[in-house]
């Protein structure tokens, strides 16, 4: 990453920057049965609700350049696992495609990372589709693994 880069909590006028990345949280896949032009407008309102329901358990962090451009965001929560401990949990995280590849996107996890540290929490997770190899390259050299699968099939 060649540009200083700011790591801030996002603000209303964020809402539809992070909207906005729906379409490309779908290029990779979709849920099993479900057709990704379809669920783009139920990730556009998600994305912008996570923007305005920030609250003690929840953050959405946006990546700045110097120059004001925002280049990609994180949506972080308080979830629990399969034993009901409470864990930090990547609900998203996008980065613009001209920024892909420079940086951002490490800089946005490691700040999830600090969020959840922050809170206490032992461990970050966070879910890939199964059909997105570059993001689960990505995750998995910095240091993610898996920890279940969920395995599908239509029966109809």
């Amino acid at each position: 990453m060649t540009d200083p880069l700011l790591i801030r909590p996002a603000r209303e006028h964020d809402c539809e920057f992070v909207a906005g990345f729906a379409p490309s949280l779908l290029e990779s896949g979709s849920p099993a049965g479900h057709d990704a032009d379809a669920l783009a407008p139920r990730f556009r309102e998600a994305l912008a609700q996570a923007v305005r329901a920030q609250g003690p358990g929840s953050a959405v962090l946006i990546a700045e350049r110097a120059d004001g451009a925002r280049v990609g965001f994180i949506s972080l929560r308080v979830g629990t696992d399969a034993a009901g401990a409470s864990r930090g949990h990547v609900a998203d995280l996008a980065v613009t495609a001209d920024a892909r590849r420079s940086g951002v996107g490490t800089a946005l996890l490691k700040a999830g990372e600090a969020w959840a540290r922050d809170r206490g929490l032992p461990f970050l997770s966070l879910n890939v589709w199964s059909t997105n190899e570059p993001a689960r390259a990505f995750y998995g050299r910095l240091g993610y693994a898996a920890e279940s699968l969920c395995l599908v099939k239509r029966v109809n």
